[in-house]
């Protein structure tokens, strides 16, 4: 499984990444500038999410090569591709020019599910496959990759792609029909804050109700001495 995920991390960038983008540009008319929207405020907001998450906090690394201090140079391409084919598979069955208030509503839900799921299951076998390691106060209490990965994935990853579903579909209802820079780089900066603000504000409340503690202290001494 392990080398699975060492082919699957190059394999993504260099050609799912292209083939997301024309998949994206294809749904969206042909717009270049709204498919980079929903491809690159992901990618974005998750190197500034892994970098904090990796380098700052030591929470999590990633056990393979090339990596600095245990973050992959590429590694918001490889999450943010996968956002994007999630989102755009999820969206198909919302027509682009279905709008309004019900029509993001539904996509934050769908996507948000799917994406949940999906890195549930991935990250439970790159951590047992030992392609990650998690430096959690679960994994120092004992649990096992899927108890681990379970206390956190599902509000974290699920709150991820509720967001980027949920901008995606502003972005279609919103930019598709209006030229406006204003609103391009609103929609755009408001939905890359809001991929890093939300899953970590609810990781945190959820974390502080569990365990009475914020979950941002790092258990790797602990960990590496078992």
């Amino acid at each position: 499984m392990n080398r699975f995920y060492q082919i699957y991390q190059f394999v993504v960038p260099v050609l799912v990444f292209p083939f997301v983008y024309w998949l994206w540009l294809g749904r969206l008319g042909g717009d270049h500038a709204v498919t980079a929207l929903v491809i690159f405020v992901p990618v974005i907001a998750y190197y500034i999410f892994v970098i904090i998450g990796i380098v700052r906090l030591q929470l999590w690394e990633m056990n393979t090569w090339p990596t600095i201090r245990g973050l992959r140079p590429h590694h918001g391409f490889v999450i943010g591709t996968a956002t994007g084919l999630f989102a755009y598979l999820s969206l198909r069955l919302i027509p682009v020019d279905q709008t309004g208030v019900g029509s993001v509503l539904t996509a934050a839900f769908i996507v948000g599910s799917v994406f949940g799921f999906w890195n549930w299951w991935y990250e439970t076998y790159a951590i047992k496959s030992g392609f990650i390691s998690i430096y959690t106060k679960r994994i120092a209490d004992g649990a096992s990759a899927e108890e681990a990965v379970t206390d956190y994935a599902p509000v974290l990853f699920g709150s991820m792609g509720a967001v980027h579903g949920a901008m995606v579909k502003t972005a279609e209802s919103l930019l598709l029909t209006e030229h406006s820079s204003a609103l391009y780089w609103g929609i755009g900066l408001t939905g890359g804050v809001a991929l890093i603000a939300v899953p970590t504000i609810l990781y945190l409340a959820v974390h502080r109700i569990r365990y009475g503690e914020s979950g941002l202290t790092s258990y790797k001494h602990e960990i590496k001495r078992k």
